[in-house]
């Protein structure tokens, strides 16, 4: 994202942070009770504060899955500054039984997705086609010398993106199975089994680790 629009995008959200959310139906809403819900219906009708509150609120897990996802800060926060651009002109496409936590999700990861090709890394293609979960050849396996919690951190960059997603969305994010399915467009089955193996690999990876701190 270019300076330009990053300051465009920064006028956009912090303008209207501290105005008042009003209620369709009159009075005012504290931000910090409102639901996403009531907020979504309210930006839907122009209300930018409302934007600005779901903004405030979600930008954080929205930001620090993107940073896991890319392991970069600047395309991370190109990645999320675009899914909440995004979120404001595309907001009549959040249909009802759809969370907005799910959708900005969703629309972050297709902005990681793009990150990612561009940088050549693996793609992301269905679960039959993964041989391995993770690269063996990635270099973050080798660090040896950091603590447990380094090597947790660069065993899960090793994970291949399709892998590593559900595993931040899941063990991280603490998102639900079904809601993760949502998010990446995959079966509640494909979701799991995924889950599944990312731990496995994880724990694969660590047991190096794991053993030197054995008496």
């Amino acid at each position: 994202m270019r300076a330009k629009n990053k300051e465009a995008f920064l006028a956009t959200f912090t303008g209207v942070l501290h105005l008042p959310v009003t209620i369709i139906n009159g009075g005012t809403l504290d931000r910090q009770q409102a639901t996403d819900a009531e907020l979504v219906l309210q930006l839907k009708n122009g209300i930018m504060s409302a934007g600005a509150a779901l903004y405030e609120r979600h930008k954080l897990p929205v930001y620090a899955f993107c940073l896991r996802m890319t392991g970069d800060p600047a395309s991370a926060q190109d990645a999320a500054q675009e899914a909440f651009l995004k979120m404001l002109s595309r907001i009549h496409t959040v249909e009802h039984g759809i969370t907005l936590r799910s959708w900005l999700f969703s629309t972050a990861r297709n902005e990681i997705l793009m990150v990612l090709r561009r940088k050549r890394t693996v793609p992301m293609g269905p679960l039959e086609e993964a041989e391995e979960v993770y690269d063996p050849g990635n270099p973050f396996i080798s660090m040896a010398e950091k603590e447990f919690s380094s090597h947790l951190h660069d065993a899960v960059q090793c994970l291949k993106p399709a892998y590593r997603e559900v595993y931040l969305l899941r063990d991280v994010e603490g998102l639900p199975y079904n809601e993760i399915a949502v998010i990446t467009g995959t079966s509640l089955s494909a979701v799991k089994s995924k889950i599944f193996k990312s731990r496995a690999a994880i724990c694969e990876m660590l047991a190096p680790f794991m053993k030197e701190d054995t008496p």
